[in-house]
């Protein structure tokens, strides 16, 4: 029990440096320095820093008054539940390892495209290289299989990219590149064999949310639902879900 909590703080604070890294990849463009506020641009206090409770006791405000969006703790709390469910699971292993990082690029590339509707290329292609070489030593998997989830993956979702832009020729398509290459990474990181079911559970959230969405237009009259939703975020999720609850 006391090694749990213990890895649920250290995962709170993983989920801090998992923030820095998304406002630097997206806002910054560079890693280093000290941490700014996103609102205002001033550096931030060590208070401010602390894991959901910097947020908090800012009331979820900035210096300026302007509101610092609610996905930062979120981050910090879903990495503290993924590290502290992972260490139950594994231990610490290689296995524990390398589902952390797994976790922490989804995470990282979950919140980005919830955000600013951007996928980073080399981020999540580098990754599944990391994968890929991973498989050789992480046990219950291997090269080929999870060679084989990449192409597979890269391949049905190449398809349904062509399909989104012959279909939606007018409009940007509901599916991008970045759509395509995080399939390539989630295929190398669950292989073929768990590749189905855990693409079904990002594409199930993702429709349930559009889903909700159409009924909220048509039924409920609601005319300020987004067009967009963020499908690679519903893939992320879907993933973290399947590692958290099936494991590999």
């Amino acid at each position: 029990m006391l090694t749990t909590f213990i890895s649920f703080i250290i995962g709170l604070l993983l989920g801090t440096l998992l923030n820095i890294i998304i406002i630097r990849l997206s806002r910054e463009k560079q890693l280093l320095g000290w941490p700014r506020c996103t609102r205002t641009g001033q550096p931030l206090t060590w208070w401010q820093l602390l894991p959901v409770l910097g947020w908090a006791l800012q009331r979820g405000r900035a210096a300026d008054g302007r509101p610092l969006h609610w996905i930062y703790p979120l981050v910090e709390l879903l990495t503290a539940v993924v590290l502290a469910l992972l260490y139950r699971q594994y231990g610490l292993t290689i296995t524990f390892l390398y589902l952390v990082f797994v976790c922490a690029v989804l995470i990282v590339t979950g919140a980005i495209d919830w955000l600013y509707h951007s996928i980073y290329t080399v981020v999540i292609l580098g990754s599944a290289v990391l994968s890929l070489l991973a498989s050789l030593i992480v046990p219950h998997m291997n090269l080929l299989n999870a060679g084989l989830g990449a192409i597979v993956a890269g391949f049905v979702f190449i398809v349904l990219f062509m399909l989104a832009l012959i279909l939606f020729p007018s409009k940007s398509a509901p599916l991008g590149l970045g759509d395509v290459y995080l399939a390539i990474f989630i295929g190398a990181t669950v292989g073929l064999t768990h590749l189905s079911t855990t693409l079904f559970y990002g594409i199930l959230l993702a429709g349930m949310v559009a889903g909700g969405i159409v009924i909220a237009k048509r039924v409920l009259r609601r005319q300020d639902m987004p067009e967009y939703i963020p499908y690679g975020t519903y893939l992320c999720l879907g993933t973290i879900g399947y590692i958290l609850f099936q494991g590999l």
